[in-house]
């Protein structure tokens, strides 16, 4: 337990597979209706390499079926998104179809000032909820009085999310550890006997990108079982509660103190989340906490494989962060009733069973389930993902991101995490400036 571990001194301390892009094209185009000649403005935040070349094919597919129409694309890191994107629809000048984060900060604020228009007439057209269970759909909503998890529909996701534990195989061999990690304590050992290995245990970079916060996020949220799982709820959804938990506390605690005796990349700060992947892709580390949007880049190394985080004994169905990549939302700019069916129509392909195809050939964990003909030989970390996602969504343990929680969470967590790893903030000060900022979105609900 992380208790017990905080106790102990360290002795050093996340159609068919083959089927031609004709074929796609074809069948997609019996199920769509021609639409009359327009540009489309898409924004995505799909800019790895391998995500990237399947969108390029997807938009090839949607405008081969739709004659006339052009998708003008635009591409946009997860952050670059954040800040440009109500900003662009206020202005007029952005995209008709965009990528959004759910979270009260980015999806909230643009269903509040009208910059977003429902999907459910979409979600009745294509049955899209027969696609998408209705709890991973209650994440795109969002209610009149500004309530999360209820209320109008306004996006959908095309990947599910996960953040897990990838994890070299071979290193960790090297080192004498014995696989599968049954518990968090085995983890705990298995970092350990890393460490006197001189191998790096974690996978770590904080100049750009979020690897603390998902980091000090799985930790938590693994040790809470999915029959527990309400208060998580409330608090993500801004119904109550408080961050000031024993769980979060001994994970800001954990991880100082992994940070303070070394077990993190060495020169993290100055090191990209995607950077740090890199590293880890080539070796360099023997664990990495992040995502499946990562599968595409860590497939090249055969020896990583992907797992939930080990749970402390006595937590059976442990939560896992995550659920799906940012949705699929049509913006106010979609001024009339066609530009409307059309963004409706463009999101309807980009979570049907044909582009769960095309993503699930380059490595990446689609949310729409695969076609039954499918012939896929699937990457190994694609198949490990697949039956990690079907056990949790059978669980109902699919947790949150944290930072969903209030508009301005993410830069909270963003300002505050490097201070806790740096020892220039305690862990009951993190936690606390967590809750403050919670609490300060809570009274301006009222």
């Amino acid at each position: 337990m992380l208790t017990n571990f905080l106790m102990r001194k360290t002795s050093s301390l996340r159609a068919k597979a083959n089927v031609s892009t004709a074929l796609a094209v074809v069948a997609f185009a019996a199920l769509s209706q021609a639409a009359s000649a327009a540009d489309l403005p898409v924004w995505d935040d799909y800019t790895y390499e391998g995500q990237s070349a399947v969108m390029q094919t997807l938009n090839k597919n949607f405008e081969a079926a739709h004659p006339g129409v052009t998708i003008k694309r635009t591409q946009r890191t997860f952050d670059d998104m954040a800040l440009t994107l109500k900003l662009a629809v206020s202005a007029g000048d952005g995209p008709m179809v965009t990528k959004v984060n759910q979270g009260a900060g980015d999806m909230g604020l643009m269903v509040k000032e009208h910059l977003l228009e429902p999907v459910d007439p979409y979600i009745a057209k294509y049955g899209w909820d027969k696609r998408q269970s209705d709890s991973i759909l209650a994440r795109d909503r969002w209610s009149d009085k500004g309530d999360f998890g209820t209320g109008k529909t306004y996006g959908i996701s095309g990947l599910g999310e996960m953040v897990g534990l990838f994890y070299n195989e071979k290193l960790l061999k090297d080192a004498g550890v014995s696989l599968p990690l049954k518990n968090f304590d085995d983890f705990l050992a298995a970092l350990d006997k890393l460490k006197a290995k001189g191998i790096t245990p974690i996978t770590m970079g904080t100049s750009k990108q979020h690897l603390a916060l998902h980091l000090i996020a799985a930790i938590a949220q693994a040790h809470i079982d999915a029959k527990d799982r309400k208060s998580l709820d409330d608090l993500i959804y801004g119904r109550g509660g408080s961050w000031k938990t024993p769980g979060n506390l001994e994970t800001a605690k954990l991880v100082q103190h992994w940070a303070k005796d070394g077990y993190f990349t060495p020169g993290y700060q100055g090191i990209s989340g995607d950077d740090a992947v890199q590293l880890f892709i080539a070796g360099q580390s023997a664990f990495l906490v992040s995502g499946t949007w990562y599968f595409g880049d860590v497939k090249t190394n055969p020896d990583i494989h992907f797992m939930a985080i080990p749970a402390p004994k006595g937590v059976k169905d442990p939560l896992t962060v995550g659920g799906v990549d940012l949705a699929w939302a049509i913006t106010s700019l979609a001024k009339d009733q066609a530009s409307k069916d059309l963004a409706g129509q463009y999101i309807d392909y980009m979570v049907s069973p044909e582009a769960a195809v095309e993503w699930a050939k380059a490595g990446y964990l689609p949310s729409t389930a695969l076609p039954a003909n499918a012939d896929i030989k699937l990457p190994q970390l694609l198949s490990e993902g697949i039956a990690m996602w079907k056990t949790l969504n059978a669980e109902n343990a699919i947790g949150h991101y944290p930072d969903w929680a209030s508009p301005t969470m993410l830069k909270t967590f963003d300002d505050n995490t490097p201070k806790l790893m740096a020892n220039d903030e305690t862990p009951e000060a993190f936690v606390a400036a967590l809750d403050k900022d919670y609490s300060a979105y809570l009274a301006s609900k009222k």
